[in-house]
């Protein structure tokens, strides 16, 4: 009896933590006058070292947004203000004597009431993350113990797996691990953990073999109305949600997409009606960390608000503003990490960079509830470098190692604008960047009226274009694109009662404009298999991108030239010359980028049934014959610039010879690609002596790779590494390259296209199309070339001799 009554103990006690059956108890033994009580979304009490949560009968049910961020961390392990893992949806329920706590989605939809409501709830059963005894009831209120939901190991709050394995994580240790505080405000609850690992691999004090990191759980109340959602449209584009609505009359399935954007309502909707600008009911106010030096405190600020200007456009007045962050003596509750507030974070990492985005976002209309900025502290050095390399050549006050307050300041407002640019919900956006004439980018006045592009969101920095002598101020600010889509993603349309009512007036505000090139969207394009647009590459200005990289290398080259006399002071080292040598390098690699797009490429133009016109457009075949121009000239041409001797040797003893075949051999794989071949052999299936056909093309890369060969002329080092470099891209295709096909992402069990470009393309079969006969012949024709050049002998030196003899045994083991 004695064993009974000590394992039914046990029983009971066990169901204090694993969520078996628990007596509900009075409340007050429970809750005693003595807890640390904070009140707010859920009464949030502290009970010595256990956290309980009260929770209103009327919030179960209810869609809270769970976000972790992490608050402080151990160096190198994970970014301030980053999250330590995807944001989800949740839903605390009760049963009986019990509250679970579940994951929501809401990719699928239906009308409630809705039959196929049924269905889709049938579908998209919410999984149990976790089970909680109602330890007591206060006044429609639920008292549960949720220690071990942030002190315990649960998947959803701790480290996730991909990190664990990366950083040889043996295991959580929660006696090194507590709560450091806790908050509970009107719409949210925050807990702030510190939680500690046992680790293999840790990123710093190795020795310790330890990972710890303070990390802040935000649980954020969703709106109990859902914001009415905009349908999204590729030719405006907008970063996007996809939702796939069981109740729309579609005859199939099809995913919709809805904008991200912030909730702007005019707070006088007669006066807005009237054109007049009005306050937004809630502005959307952002805070600067105050670990922000105090110098760049105001450029943050006017970096946030410069995009007031765009929301004037919707009717706007003030409806975007920036503040410094609350002393802890203005306001001891403000946290940078309380998800009701959007924040720049500023965060001292040597990351050469910034990050943002809604980091709360509504899943089911698209809302961005609070969002956030990072700014590291090592973005002043990749700053200076695009400084240098694009702008210096034209403008002295760049020509430094160490810039003036005001132009780093500049530099980093115009980062603050790019990174609020994609808060506010747009994407990088290529086309803005490629809309005006070289001429006119050149000049000061057409530039301080329209810009260098039309969008500061796009991922192009600089006019480097520019000329010395030209007098076009370097400043980067929002451009049209950016004003128009604010616009249309954000102005009211007050008639409308659904998103498909609103399509007809968003349709207008496109066409409308859809003949300004500067009011066009297309994202940017990554990668040598789906660079064919050269007005959709990274990095890249002007409606000429190749004479604009024309113009870029003229001012790389006096850059280059001039590293030591401008970066160097007496008793400097050589950090500044080899970081901002290299940067150079990348320059001119992107340069060939934006030429070699136009190979086998296509204009895109988005456009929708009724507009005349297709969206995709081969390109010139003469266009494409002077992108080669350039390849061969600036890129396949050995770059005597940056093989100064005098420089190099400061920097380094050797080194010089592999880093230029690498970037030559990246630039022979994107001409001999087999993407770009089989586009140019459909180019030809249409249009014939119309395009550049693909083996007009080949013999081209031949004649500028191997022009020593017919011209009986001695080849030097880098020339015999580009010309192997072809013999292994020809190799390559010949006997390695597979067949591939595009993969759209998928969004649950369905595919959707991209943002821009369709989910089409078949898979290509290498052996059965062109691509390796037209190999074949260029490697057969060569060959001959270099048979008769070995004939004639006489003037070849003992280096040219060999290569030539070692490249026709590479040619025949390719051609077995």
């Amino acid at each position: 009896m004695r064993l009974t009554l000590i394992i039914i103990a046990a029983v009971l006690a066990l169901a204090g933590t694993s969520g078996l059956a628990a007596q509900v108890q009075e409340y007050r033994s429970v809750v005693p006058a003595s807890a640390e009580t904070d009140p707010g979304l859920f009464h949030v009490h502290r009970v010595g070292d256990r956290l309980l949560f009260e929770i209103p009968d009327s919030l179960l049910g209810r869609d809270l947004a769970l976000l972790s961020r992490i608050a402080r961390t151990q160096h190198g392990l994970l970014e301030g203000g980053a999250r330590m893992a995807p944001n989800m949806v949740i839903r605390w329920e009760r049963r009986g004597e019990h509250v679970f706590l579940r994951a929501v989605s809401h990719d699928i939809t239906a009308d409630d009431g809705s039959t196929l409501h049924i269905a889709v709830e049938n579908s998209n059963f919410p999984p149990v993350l976790q089970s909680f005894p109602v330890r007591a009831e206060g006044v429609g209120t639920s008292v549960i113990d949720v220690t071990d939901l942030y002190l315990g190991d649960v998947a959803a709050f701790s480290l996730p797996r991909q990190q664990r394995s990366r950083l040889g994580v043996r295991g959580y240790d929660r006696t090194r691990s507590w709560l450091e505080w806790t908050r509970s405000f009107p719409i949210n609850v925050e807990v702030r953990v510190v939680r500690t690992y046992a680790a293999d691999q840790p990123p710093s004090n190795q020795r310790g073999g330890t990972l710890s990191f303070e990390v802040n759980h935000s649980m954020i109340l969703l709106p109990e109305e859902p914001m009415m959602p905009r349908l999204y449209d590729e030719r405006v584009g907008y970063i996007s949600i996809g939702q796939t609505n069981y109740s729309s009359d579609f005859q199939g399935v099809r995913p919709d997409r809805y904008i991200r954007r912030y909730r702007l309502e005019p707070s006088d909707p007669e006066a807005w009606a009237r054109g007049e600008l009005v306050e937004p009911v809630k502005p959307w106010v952002w805070y600067i960390d105050p670990a922000t030096p105090e110098k760049w405190v105001d450029y943050f600020i006017a970096g946030v608000e410069e995009w007031n200007a765009a929301f004037e456009l919707a009717g706007f007045r003030n409806a975007i503003q920036a503040r410094r962050a609350p002393t802890p003596e203005e306001d001891p509750d403000f946290s940078l990490l309380d998800a009701r507030y959007s924040v720049i974070r500023y965060v001292a990492m040597p990351v050469r960079s910034a990050n943002s985005g809604g980091d709360v976002v509504d899943p089911r209309s698209g809302e961005v509830i609070r969002a956030h900025t990072n700014q590291y502290h090592g973005l002043d050095e990749r700053l200076r470098w695009w400084l240098v390399s694009q702008l210096a050549a034209a403008h002295p006050s760049f020509r430094t190692s160490r810039m003036s307050q005001i132009d780093m300041g500049e530099a980093l407002r115009y980062v603050v604008s790019h990174e609020t640019g994609h808060s506010v919900g747009l994407p990088h956006n290529q086309r803005a960047n490629f809309v005006f004439p070289l001429d006119s980018i050149r000049s000061p006045d057409f530039v301080e009226r329209m810009g260098h592009s039309a969008s500061s969101v796009g991922r192009t920095r600089y006019n480097y274009a520019a000329q010395p002598g030209d007098g076009v101020r370097p400043e980067r600010r929002m451009g049209e694109w950016d004003r128009f889509a604010v616009m249309w993603g954000y102005r009211p349309i007050l008639e409308a009662r659904t998103p498909q009512e609103e399509l007809p007036v968003l349709n207008q505000w496109i066409t409308e404009r859809a003949h300004l090139p500067w009011f066009r969207f297309g994202s940017a394009q990554f990668g040598m298999d789906v660079e064919w647009d050269p007005h959709r590459m990274t990095e890249g200005i002007s409606d000429d991108p190749v004479e604009a990289a024309v113009l870029g290398m003229n001012n790389l080259r006096t850059v280059t030239a001039s590293l030591l006399d401008w970066l160097l002071e007496p008793g400097d080292d050589y950090y500044e010359i080899e970081t901002h040598y290299l940067q150079m390098l990348t320059q001119w690699n992107r340069f060939a980028e934006h030429a070699a797009a136009a190979v086998g490429g296509s204009w895109t133009h988005h456009k929708r049934f009724g507009e005349e016109g297709v969206v995709y457009t081969p390109i010139e075949a003469d266009y494409q014959r002077k992108a080669m121009r350039f390849i061969d000239e600036h890129v396949l041409a050995t770059p005597t610039w940056a093989l100064d001797a005098d420089l190099l040797r400061r920097i380094e003893h050797a080194g010089a010879v592999e880093r230029i075949r690498a970037y030559q051999e990246l630039a022979v794989q994107r001409l001999l690609n087999h993407a770009r071949l089989a586009r140019m052999i459909e180019h030809e299936a249409f249009l014939g002596d119309a395009t550049y056909r693909p083996a007009d093309m080949l013999d081209d890369t031949r004649e500028m790779v191997w022009r020593e060969v017919r011209q009986r002329r001695p080849i030097d080092t880098y020339r015999r590494n580009l010309q192997r470099a072809y013999l292994d891209q020809a190799h390559y295709l010949l006997h390695e390259a597979e067949s591939s096909h595009w993969e759209p992402p998928r969004s649950g069990n369905l595919r959707v296209s991209r943002n821009d470009d369709p989910p089409l393309n078949a898979d290509l079969h290498i052996g059965q199309s062109d691509i390796r006969p037209l190999i074949r012949e260029q490697l057969r024709i060569l060959d001959r070339e270099i048979e008769a050049a070995l004939r004639r002998g006489g003037s070849l030196d003992r280096m040219t001799r060999i290569h030539l003899e070692d490249a026709r045994v590479r040619i025949e083991r390719a051609l077995e």
